[in-house]
């Protein structure tokens, strides 16, 4: 079953809302299992969410971060997702807690997804995941029309893929379905009406984020 929509006026009250929610869910599984375990989507729309999240008072140096995708492009890039966690999240109150990347050999795209799926084992069973949805309705870097991307929504087994992307930088790494639904808190933020709109016409499109809804454990939309 669908999860009921969280609807805000605007960005900064869904923030407010999705990092106290966060916030307890962390200190939950370090208070239970010693460790807590992030996997983040890129993007500009979490940003606010992260820098947010770097000021709140958690035994950061207990956390483990990691990606739900990456472009392959060196760490120093402006479209690496790992920079942009580094320079937002791992900030201020943040600053001892541990990012894992997605790019390890920038040079060798087939050696180095296998260089990831060997240091993703650990992040199975995330405590939290957070994701996000493209205007052309794609989630991680999982695409519309992009038999990787594919692949990523009938594998069996939790893993990772290379994959296409429709634009610059074509070359993405993504976990796939079944990685990314096997954690305990699955949350999908977006913002907007067009994208609200292809969220609801998902299924008829037979988009990416359709496949996602009925096991997602939360969805915070802001209208602004």
């Amino acid at each position: 079953m669908e999860k009921q929509m969280i609807v805000f006026q605007n960005m900064a009250a869904l923030e407010n809302e999705m990092c106290e929610s966060i916030v307890r869910i962390i200190n939950d599984a370090i208070q239970q299992k010693g460790h807590a375990t992030l996997l983040l989507s890129g993007g500009g729309t979490p940003k606010g969410l992260y820098n947010l999240l770097s000021f709140q008072d958690l035994k950061w140096d207990k956390i483990n971060i990691g990606l739900v995708d990456e472009r392959f492009v060196d760490g120093s890039s402006k479209y690496s997702n790992a920079k942009m966690i580094e320079e937002i999240l791992i900030q201020n109150k943040a600053q001892r807690a541990h990012l894992t990347k997605m790019v390890f050999d920038s040079t060798h795209y087939e050696k180095n997804l296998k260089l990831v799926k060997e240091q993703y084992e650990d992040f199975k069973n995330a405590d939290i995941v957070i994701l996000g949805m493209g205007g052309d309705g794609h989630t991680a870097s999982i695409f519309p029309k992009d038999i990787e991307s594919e692949k990523c929504l009938s594998d069996p087994e939790p893993s990772l893929r290379n994959t296409n992307a429709p634009n610059h930088p074509e070359k993405r790494i993504s976990l796939n379905k079944a990685f990314i639904e096997g954690a305990k808190n699955v949350i999908l933020m977006f913002s907007g009406g067009l994208k609200k709109s292809v969220f609801e016409q998902s299924e008829s499109e037979k988009l990416p984020i359709q496949y996602f809804k009925k096991n997602l454990t939360a969805i915070y939309f802001a209208e602004n």
